[in-house]
């Protein structure tokens, strides 16, 4: 009867919990750094349904009794720690992005955000490996996320594509779309072409990529064809 209890507890308690609230300036984990690092450790090495509260706990050295009431279930804990990465990822990239629209020269401005991302993903790529983990999971969830994450993260990307495409550096034949979502994709799996090596031997790889994106891959115009 006493765990009874105790369940009916903690199940009172998680449905009080105001999920926004865990989001914003008062995030919690911010002030449980243990929680933190086990947290991230495991969402991103795993799937949300595959990642284990049991293990998080154990690791952070957190009683759940405390994790309840500042969290209320496994969904709270992974709101705060997205809430913290992507308050990075955006201070890291827009004021960057915006900064580049109006630049004269969009491949080499497009090369110095692409540094930027390097330095988020070398800064810890924990935080990298979580974004990316998030579109491995159902269409469901990733909606339940974006309804307290609303922002439209292609939007920057269109507008600078679109500034782009109007001063004539990219083909307009292509629709800025497209090309913003290739874009999107292409910094979204850097890690995938990139091995451990000095930080300026990756800088070099995601130059090249920028150069591919401007000059393509196709022999033909260096045979002069």
């Amino acid at each position: 009867m006493q765990l009874l209890s105790i369940v009916r507890k903690v199940f009172k308690l998680s449905k009080k919990i105001n999920y926004h609230a865990l989001i914003g300036e008062g995030n919690p984990l911010l002030r449980y750094p243990r929680l933190q690092e086990a947290a991230i450790n495991e969402f991103s090495m795993k799937k949300y349904e595959d990642a284990s509260l049991n293990d998080i706990l154990k690791n952070a050295g957190m009683s759940k009794g405390s994790f309840y009431h500042h969290f209320g279930d496994k969904f709270g804990l992974y709101l705060s720690m997205m809430g913290i990465i992507v308050r990075k990822k955006l201070s890291c990239f827009y004021p960057l992005i915006q900064e580049k629209t109006d630049s004269s020269d969009f491949f080499a401005s497009l090369k110095d955000i692409m540094k930027s991302t390097m330095d988020f993903m070398l800064a810890d790529e924990r935080m990298h490996h979580f974004l990316n983990r998030v579109m491995e999971e159902s269409v469901e969830f990733r909606n339940r996320l974006y309804d307290f994450f609303p922002y439209d993260y292609s939007r920057p990307f269109y507008e600078y594509i679109s500034q782009a495409v109007k001063s004539g550096q990219i083909n307009s034949s292509y629709p800025a779309e497209l090309v913003a979502g290739i874009i999107e994709i292409m910094f979204s799996n850097l890690h995938k072409l990139i091995n451990a090596g000095d930080p300026d031997e990756l800088i070099n790889i995601a130059s090249q990529v920028v150069d591919i994106l401007q000059y393509g891959i196709s022999g033909r115009q260096a045979l002069n064809l």
